[in-house]
């Protein structure tokens, strides 16, 4: 890869905020580009909350990347693929867990890591990177609704049983459990969970880990259970969420899959998504 030039990534203020907003949402031309600002969301939401205190940018002056740090030790880079190494010594400060993103800068960030006699490279993976800006017509999903408190502990065993589903670790301990509970409970209040009922026991979730009406949503944590697979519930529900999302006029919805899982690509290739790309999700 291309060495990046001198410099460390800094905390911005207003003024680089305004900057690397730029640098995130037009083309070389500086024309509106919609596919990068879908790409972008994250840091362009916490930008539009002046949430500040959680990006690092590169340069400091005229940022043309950043690296968002998120809930739970996740760590979201954007930009210029060139901001690799000052991006990086803001990742080796971060205690991170999780980093996912585009490819490119993914990728330079980890091989920095891997530098120095002492370091191993972090194992990673290829995700694809789908949107969908287009509702697609699907019959009537049944038994969809936002999910409920009592649906809680059914949510947290689904989830669970997705993080190993993923090949996100092994088992969750039971004070990992706590964690997830504690995460899925402030979900279901803020109303970014969903479910499929059937016969009063929810079957299958969806998450929505962003939902801005600037930037757009992204879906995560899509399971169904075992014995209500292969039917189609994954594709009808991820359509049905989305074509509301599209209709409460958000720019797009996005979503992220492992590049190896080609029946959750097909499924969300039903429910209107294309793919836009490869990404880079590792674990720590």
């Amino acid at each position: 890869m291309t060495a990046t030039e001198p410099g460390v990534a800094t905390r911005p203020g207003p003024e680089a905020g305004a900057e690397l907003e730029r640098a995130l949402t037009v083309d070389s031309q500086g024309r509106p580009d919609f596919a990068r600002q879908l790409a972008h969301q994250f840091p362009l939401d916490a930008i539009d909350r002046s949430d500040y205190a959680r990006l690092r940018v590169w340069p400091p002056r005229q940022p043309a990347a950043a690296i968002l740090h998120a809930a739970g030790g996740t760590l979201m880079p954007a930009g210029d693929p060139a901001a690799a190494e000052a991006l990086a010594a803001a990742v080796e400060q971060s205690g991170w867990r999780v980093l996912v993103g585009p490819a490119e800068l993914g990728e330079g960030i980890l091989e920095w890591l891997g530098r120095g006699l002492f370091r191993r490279r972090v194992a990673s993976r290829q995700q694809r990177f789908m949107v969908a800006t287009e509702p697609v017509d699907v019959p009537p999903l049944g038994g969809l609704r936002l999910a409920r408190h009592d649906d809680l502990e059914a949510l947290t065993d689904m989830a669970c049983q997705l993080h190993v589903e993923d090949r996100m670790g092994p088992p969750i301990s039971r004070s990992g459990r706590a964690s997830v509970r504690a995460r899925l409970r402030h979900s279901i209040s803020r109303q970014s969970t969903w479910v499929v009922e059937s016969r009063g026991q929810a079957v299958a979730k969806v998450d929505l880990a962003l939902c801005s009406p600037r930037r757009g949503a992204q879906i995560a944590g899509v399971y169904v259970c075992p014995a209500w697979r292969a039917q189609g519930l994954a594709a009808a529900a991820v359509a049905a969420i989305t074509a509301r999302l599209l209709a409460d006029g958000l720019l797009g919805v996005t979503l992220h899959v492992r590049a190896d899982n080609e029946r959750a690509r097909g499924a969300y290739e039903r429910a209107g998504f294309v793919d836009r790309g490869a990404w880079t999700l590792a674990i720590h």
